[in-house]
């Protein structure tokens, strides 16, 4: 905890709410896809590069297929269109 007036600084390697977020994350999932061959990404290689949930992924994989910039390819394969 802070004192009053104090700024929380995490020890290292404790990640904060920004690095946890899920406008910072869809960031950094944009980029690996944007950086895949044709285009395409395997979800599991994405989840284990970002350290994160498969259900984190699959909160921005369905906001991104919904405004038609990704698409299913297969189970665990999108492609950017």
């Amino acid at each position: 905890r802070c004192e009053a007036g104090q700024k929380y600084r995490p020890s290292p390697g404790e990640r904060t709410r920004y690095d946890t977020s899920l406008g910072l994350l869809t960031k950094k999932f944009v980029g690996l896809l944007s950086e895949s061959a044709d285009g395409v990404l395997d979800l599991n290689w994405a989840t284990e590069v970002l350290e994160v949930q498969k259900r984190r992924i699959y909160d921005i994989t369905n906001v991104l297929e919904g405004v038609q910039l990704i698409r299913k390819k297969s189970k665990n394969n999108i492609q950017w269109l």
